[in-house]
């Protein structure tokens, strides 16, 4: 099926826009999810620590900012892919390097501000290592959807 002209460009205008928009939208489940993570109890014949399942034991702030830093670049390839009309990998690439930009820019701002010391380097570390992953993540899973797709039409 053929989409038109018009609904193309509207579609190509929509991709940036659309894909912070879905990142802003996953932010409250992943905080939902923290909040359920932190209520679990630890139990005895797993691993605890202080009588919490090892999620829980990690503060609720920090386990936030962990999964921010995971599913923000997923999510924004992922759904920038999928809206834009064609040319889905390209668009995840173009996304990726967006994100790296910013993500590249806050981390030189961060770092600028010579308040890390001790775990902070660590949690820092952690947080440009999971955002990695969900960038390498993100397109993968969309490289994957489009060879699956040419894959049933040939």
């Amino acid at each position: 099926m053929a989409i038109s002209k018009s609904v193309q460009a509207l579609r190509w205008l929509a991709v940036l826009p659309g894909a912070v928009l879905c990142v802003f939208i996953v932010a409250f489940p992943i905080h939902w999810v923290v909040m359920f993570i932190q209520h679990f109890p630890g139990d005895d014949s797993l691993v605890s620590i202080d009588g919490k399942a090892p999620l829980a034991a990690i503060p609720p702030e920090m386990l936030e900012r962990l999964g921010y830093a995971f599913f923000t670049p997923f999510v924004m390839i992922v759904s920038g892919a999928y809206i834009a009309p064609k040319f889905k990998f390209q668009t995840g690439i173009a996304l990726a390097v967006l994100w790296g930009i910013g993500f590249g820019a806050s981390m030189a701002y961060v770092i600028s501000q010579n308040q890390y010391s001790g775990r902070d380097w660590l949690v820092l570390a952690i947080t440009c290592v999971l955002g990695i992953a969900g960038v390498c993540l993100g397109l993968f899973r969309v490289y994957k959807k489009g060879e699956d797709r040419l894959g049933t039409e040939s």
